[in-house]
This record gives C-alpha cells, sequence and structure tokens, in this order.
C-alpha cells in the first residue's frame, strides 16, 4: 500500500487525542478492513461481532448508488501498526496562531478498522464495486489510535461501545418533521399547512416517539404520528393500485419505497390524492366540518371526545387508524368508488359508547378506552359496512373476540352481530 499524507485537524476529548480529515471511497476500500481479534480474542465473539456490523450494509449500498444528495456522519477509524506521523503546520490568522492542523502522514502498512461506522464502510466498499465512478467521492474520517494490546482493546471496546450506546436515534416525530426523501413524510407536512383539518395546531406533535393523545387533549383533532401513520396506510393502498399485476403491497415493500425520494411530480400526485381523499373525509363524516369551523376553540374536540360519551371513534387514534384501513380495504375488495366507499362508512355507528363498541372498544364502567381488541375494531368495522365483505377467517376472528369482550357464548355473539349485519 502506497503512503499519503492527509489533511487533517488534530483534537483532544479527556485523555483521548483524534484526527479529523477525509478520505475517499477508494481510500476506504483499499485501507479498512472489519474489526476482528482488535476488540476479541475469543472466535464466537468475533463472529457475533462481525454480523451484527454487516446486516445492514445492503441499504446503504442502495442509498449510495441511488441517492444524489448523499450525505453521512463521519466515520471512527481506528489506526494501528506502520507509523502513523503528525505533521505539524503552525501559522497565523487575524492575530491567532493556530497549531492544530497538520498532516497525518500513513506508510501503508497500518491497520485501519471502523469503530463506528461499520455498516458504512461496508455499504461504500458494495457500492464501489457496483458503480466505480464513485472512487474519488469523500466522507469525513475521525482517525483514533489502537493498541493491540489487552488495555487496547479493551479502550478501544469502551469507545465502541459508548458511541453506540449514547447516540440516541432521531425520534419518529423528527423524521416526519425533517425526512426529504420519504413521500408520506412530505406529504404529511404539506397537509399541516395546507388541510383545513389538521391546521391550526389541529394535529399534536408534543409526543415525538407517541401516536397518541393526552387524555387532557380537548383542541387536536389527533397526533402528528398517528397522522403520518394513517397517510401510510393510504400510500399503501395508493402505491399498490399503480401496480395492477401485484396484489397489495406488505409493510416491507412500502418501506422500501420509503427510503428514496421520488421525482416530483410523484409526490404532486400522491399529495393531490391524500388531499383530495381528507376533503372527502372532512365533507362526509360527522361532526368534522363543524370540528373545523371551531377549531380555534381551546376545547374544540371536547365534544367529540371525552371521559363521559366517549365520543366519536375516528376522533381516537386506535379508531381513526383502523377507519382508514377498513375504507381503503373496503375499496379494493368491492372496486367500489372511494367516495362511495367513504359515504357508506359515514352512515354506520361511530359513537364508541354504544354498541357495537361498548366492551369492545369503550369500557363504560371505567369511561376509558378498551385497547386489548384494537385491531379486531378493522374487522368489525368491515362487518358494519358491507355484506359479505369479511372472509370466514375474519368472521371467525370477530365472532371470537366479539364473544369474550362481552362475556358472550358463541352462538349469542353470532345472533348480537346478525342483528347488526346478517351475514355471518
Amino acid at each position: 500500500m502506497n503512503a499519503i499524507d492527509i489533511p487533517a485537524i488534530r483534537g483532544t476529548l479527556g485523555k483521548l487525542t483524534y484526527y479529523t480529515a477525509t478520505f475517499t471511497f477508494k481510500q476506504i476500500a483499499e485501507r479498512v478492513r472489519p474489526a476482528g481479534d482488535e476488540l476479541h480474542t475469543s472466535k464466537s465473539l468475533r463472529e457475533q461481532l462481525q454480523r451484527a456490523l454487516t446486516d445492514n450494509h445492503i441499504s446503504i449500498t442502495e442509498y449510495i448508488l441511488t441517492q444524489k444528495e448523499r450525505f453521512f456522519n463521519a466515520l471512527v477509524l481506528a489506526v494501528y501498526d506502520g507509523d502513523p506521523t503528525w505533521n505539524e503546520l503552525e501559522f497565523e490568522y487575524g492575530s491567532v496562531r493556530y497549531n492544530s492542523m497538520g498532516f497525518l502522514h500513513l506508510n501503508g502498512e497500518e491497520r485501519i478498522f471502523p469503530v463506528d461506522g461499520q455498516h458504512r464502510v461496508e455499504g461504500i466498499k458494495s457500492a464501489l464495486k457496483e458503480n466505480p465512478k464513485l472512487k474519488d467521492e469523500t466522507v469525513t474520517v475521525i482517525f483514533i489510535g489502537h493498541h493491540n494490546t489487552r488495555e487496547g482493546k479493551e479502550k478501544t471496546r469502551r469507545i465502541f461501545s459508548t458511541l453506540n450506546r449514547y447516540a440516541k436515534p432521531v425520534s419518529q416525530g423528527d423524521n416526519i418533521a425533517l425526512d426529504e426523501d420519504d413521500v408520506v413524510a412530505i406529504c404529511t407536512r404539506d397537509l399541516l399547512e395546507k388541510c383545513s383539518l389538521f391546521m391550526n395546531e389541529n394535529v399534536d406533535v408534543g409526543k415525538k416517539n407517541s401516536k397518541g393523545l393526552a387524555d387532557s387533549d380537548e383542541k387536536s383533532f389527533t397526533s402528528l404520528i398517528a397522522l403520518y401513520e394513517a397517510n401510510r396506510i393510504i400510500y399503501t393502498y395508493y402505491k399498490s393500485s399503480l401496480d395492477k399485476q401485484s396484489p397489495l403491497y406488505n409493510s416491507n415493500k412500502i418501506a422500501g419505497f420509503l427510503k428514496y425520494r421520488p421525482q416530483q411530480k410523484e409526490i404532486d400526485a400522491f399529495y393531490n390524492y391524500l388531499s383530495g381523499f381528507w376533503a372527502m373525509f372532512i365533507k362526509t363524516f360527522p361532526g368534522i366540518q363543524d370540528y373545523v369551523d371551531n377549531c380555534e376553540e381551546p376545547k374544540a374536540a371536547y365534544k367529540y371526545r371525552n371521559k363521559e360519551i366517549g365520543g366519536l371513534l375516528y376522533f381516537r387514534v386506535i379508531g381513526l387508524l383502523q377507519l382508514i384501513k377498513a375504507i381503503f380495504e373496503t375499496e379494493l375488495r368491492l372496486g367500489m368508488d372511494l367516495q362511495e366507499v367513504v359515504r357508506h362508512y359515514s352512515k354506520i355507528q361511530m359513537c364508541i359508547s354504544k354498541d357495537p363498541w361498548i366492551n369492545y372498544l369503550w369500557d363504560a364502567k371505567s369511561h376509558t378506552v378498551v385497547m386489548k381488541y384494537k385491531s379486531k375494531i378493522y374487522h368489525m368495522l368491515l362487518l358494519l359496512c358491507k355484506k359479505d365483505l369479511l372472509t370466514k377467517k375474519e368472521k371467525e376472528t370477530l365472532v371470537k373476540s366479539f364473544s369474550e369482550a362481552n362475556d358472550y357464548d358463541i352462538d349469542t355473539s353470532k345472533a348480537k352481530l346478525n342483528e347488526m349485519r346478517s351475514i355471518l
């Protein structure tokens, strides 16, 4: 390996001296190798660590190859062996003397491995194999010294675990607010500015990793994360409908689409579809237009969501998400016009303190929402909407859960459900 001189800035933190510089993708591929016995002498621990380090590199490779506006955090690289040498430059600027800049000399015999950024290193190598033209792209690197001794391994392991333990993932709420690749996040932000149901602080953005609303919230229609999840459900059906040869896309397929920003015309098309649906929702479902007209009042949502009478299903996060899923699944199964489907759902019982929601969604004694059957609300909505919409398995699941919630036997449960929709 050839010797190189790398422009760098020297820094210190505690007892650690480090050097910040850049490496090209080619230098990463040629000079950086996965961590091996530098962290553990045990073969089984080395293998376990290596499995953990490489599982995610495929998505990073895809990101590099497809995202034109790509960017990475700095890689932290440990260096040992060879003869790394720091050649300091001293200069004065604005009457201040600087001595933290210089060149880090690597003679080519060094052994370099990633302490933080293992997935990025493997992703860079893989992307470079597919597209050699990426060789001159650069990424920030931070070099730290490593000694391949017991004490040195302990020190490097501590840095490794510290970087991973205290790295705080970006919250889901922050991702929705900032992500410029996820089309659902992009369109959700637009709705907050343009759709009357979600403007004027009608959406609670306070909880960054929770989609629920506080019991004391008498103002919001829903939460930011719940709105995003509702829009993601809509996107799943919308995106799947564009592929006439495929069944409904699964969550992994949709997650793959949301990693990369589509063309602007695709973003505009989905936003128009999404805003059209929510406009229809506002116009059709009881209580929504009234809420929008009075949303500046501090208790605008109180008469539609409270502990006394429970309120309307779609003013509850748990109910809104299941309703959205039911609407679009109904459209898919029956091939009905979406507006007609929405009209059907607007006519069914949505007050959760009335049958069939008592005990199933609303506990009339404690005046609280029942969470146990939240995934079955969808089945109940399908039943109430249209005859013969449920599959045999879904009917059986609904009957069983409805029996359990109300302490009915199976026959009684069927009879009660038959009173609402004679299909069982």
